[in-house]
């Protein structure tokens, strides 16, 4: 039976070595714990990106607004990782020395092109082999401006000893399809990866804006699956610094089973792991009662979903035919 743990933190805001050392020490304390599987928030090397106001005023505030939001992006760029590369090799070797899955979300860059970015988890397995990446399929909001989507290869699952493994990431989570899709690759163990920003209005009052449990009950409840969702936090009111985070981050980090119990969780507003024994013999008491992989899908009416059906047929983009009387030399004498 696998032992889970969410880990709930803040993370090292364009120090990735900081980062990795944090990422072991907290591995290290799960690990103690009995964790055979731990997962990681999204983003968390180098961090979450900031969200950036209008940098375009014709004005000496927007010009030292367009300048900072240069120096920020240069920074970010810099500390993305390569995958596989340097950095996934020191979380291999991280998981090997206590044993574990692990599960980071963070930044990838391209190995060649510069400034091409994806919003990625990695999976290294207890051995310390790497066993693949998701990049998140689309990015949300500002974070357009950083990242690329990924693609069809990104729907997948990841088979490791704590079990068949799916990484969904953020508000891949509103996406049922996605998520139904993990289900149908026989996930069991549904890896949510968030960074749960709070406005600081709500902040004060000790409120979240992100609803991580109530998804990650529906996931549990839709497909039978336990569901590990791990996320970044801050303090109400954090103080950005260079490269910090300027909005609040509450938390929101649970393991449900699949009945849509929690099971453990962290407290808001605070860095801390949840860990919970999970018995994958529950998926099928669950599935015995709704089964969304049998005829209780009615695929019959409503298709298999995005594995099954083939995607649009590319469009080749390529020079016009030439003319038939040129082709045959009979251009009127010329």
């Amino acid at each position: 039976m696998p032992r889970v743990a969410v880990v709930q933190l803040e993370p090292s805001y364009m120090d990735p070595t900081a980062g990795l050392a944090r990422i072991e020490e907290l591995t290290a304390e799960a690990a103690g714990q009995g964790a055979t599987l731990v997962v990681f928030p999204e983003l968390l090397v180098p961090g979450y990106p900031r969200y950036v106001g209008d940098p375009f005023p014709h004005t000496s505030e927007g010009d030292l607004a367009w300048n900072d939001v240069l120096r920020y992006h240069r920074a970010y760029v810099e500390h993305a990782q390569v995958v596989p590369g340097p950095y996934t090799e020191a979380l291999g070797r991280v998981a090997r020395s206590h044993a574990v899955t692990l599960v980071v979300g963070l930044a990838e860059r391209d190995v060649a092109v510069r400034s091409t970015l994806w919003n990625t988890g990695v999976v290294l397995g207890p051995d310390g082999a790497y066993l693949g990446k998701h990049r998140k399929l689309v990015a949300v909001m500002h974070e357009r401006l950083l990242f690329n989507r990924g693609g069809r290869e990104d729907i997948r699952t990841f088979d490791t000893p704590a079990g068949n493994v799916g990484v969904c990431i953020c508000f891949e989570n509103h996406q049922p399809l996605f998520r139904r899709a993990l289900g149908r690759l026989g996930e069991e163990i549904h890896c949510a990866l968030w960074t749960g920003p709070s406005p600081r209005s709500l902040a004060a009052k000790g409120r979240t804006l992100e609803q991580h449990r109530e998804l990650g009950i529906a996931h549990a409840l839709d497909t039978g699956t336990f569901v590990a969702i791990s996320s970044q936090v801050t303090e109400r009111e954090p103080h950005g610094g260079d490269h910090g985070s300027w909005w609040s981050h509450s938390g929101g980090s649970y393991i449900i089973d699949p009945f849509g119990r929690t099971i453990a969780s962290v407290p808001d507003w605070e860095e801390g792991i949840a860990v919970a024994d999970c018995d994958l013999s529950l998926i099928d008491d669950a599935r015995l009662i709704w089964n969304a992989f049998s005829d209780d899908a009615r695929e019959d009416l409503f298709g298999r979903g995005p594995l099954t059906e083939a995607p649009p047929a590319a469009v080749a983009l390529t020079d016009p035919e030439p003319a038939a009387a040129i082709v045959a030399g009979t251009d009127n004498g010329h």
